[in-house]
């Protein structure tokens, strides 16, 4: 099993503190809003590989690109594309190959049928791009109230009109899957097309309210509902091969996460 520890998960730490605290770890996601920041004359990017590297780990993923798929085209040309190749040129210089790209949250009231064409036509743009350099694209869907695209079907529809595009696949997170109801069986088809798997469980709380300090709580894997064991299970059946890694939403890391994974009940057999 390939594990990864995203950024996220520890977010009082700087980028070369978390990449020291993540050093049993195969794998990092890596905020590309926090290392734009931390790049300057004096630290530059192949500082950081040479950091990556002395922790014997390496970057699987540069997230993320938001708000590409209902903005304006103004924006989109002006901003979003310009990120994007940003992101690629990090990506070169940090030997990595995946990007993570995210919907736009939107509330306003647009018909399902016009959210995908316009979602699938800016990403379209988007992997003509990616596909020169050699750089892979993972959608993620979310599920929140104003997300564009909240569940797994809804990002089929998006990507299924893509058969032909190799360097396009999913960016699947066992916290949007459980919150949706997913049954497992729902990946079966696009298994090949899974690009990284992020783990976070979650609790349903009593009353499903959005202002509950639960809703939008990540946990560990294992310390809420989901069924980590049957998923694992599952993916391992249908022979995924990538690496799963862990997102979390905390402000302190203290902890070690990757010997408190090594400890969970649905490891256990």
């Amino acid at each position: 099993m390939l594990l990864g520890l995203n950024q996220n998960s520890c977010k009082n730490l700087t980028t070369l503190e978390f990449i020291k605290k993540t050093k049993r770890f195969q794998g990092i996601e890596l905020d590309f809003k926090k290392i734009s920041n931390d790049i300057s004359d004096t630290f530059t990017l192949s500082n950081l590989l040479e950091y990556i590297e002395m922790y014997d780990t390496k970057l699987i993923n540069l997230f993320q690109l938001e708000d590409f798929s209902l903005c304006s085209d103004k924006k989109f040309k002006t901003t979003i594309i310009p990120t994007l190749r940003k992101m690629i040129h990090y990506c070169y210089k940090l030997e990595c190959d995946l990007i993570t790209i995210t919907p736009s949250f939107e509330s306003r009231d647009i018909p399902k049928w016009r959210i995908i064409r316009k979602t699938e036509n800016r990403i379209r743009e988007i992997v003509k791009i990616s596909y020169k350099e050699g750089i892979r694209i993972g959608f993620e869907f979310i599920n929140s109230p104003d997300s564009s695209i909240q569940t797994l079907q809804e990002a089929k529809k998006v990507l299924n009109s893509f058969t032909d595009q190799d360097t396009l696949g999913y960016i699947l997170d066992t916290y949007h899957l459980g919150k949706n109801n997913d049954i497992f069986e729902n990946i079966i088809d696009i298994i090949d097309d899974i690009y990284l798997i992020q783990l976070s469980d979650f609790m349903n709380t009593l009353e499903d309210i959005e202002d509950s300090p639960e809703i939008n709580k990540r946990f560990f894997p294992g310390e809420g509902i989901f069924n980590f064991k049957e998923f694992l299970n599952f993916t391992e059946k249908y022979r995924y091969k990538n690496f799963f890694s862990i997102e979390l939403n905390q402000n302190i890391c203290k902890i070690d996460y990757y010997r408190k994974f090594l400890k969970s009940d649905f490891l256990k057999y």
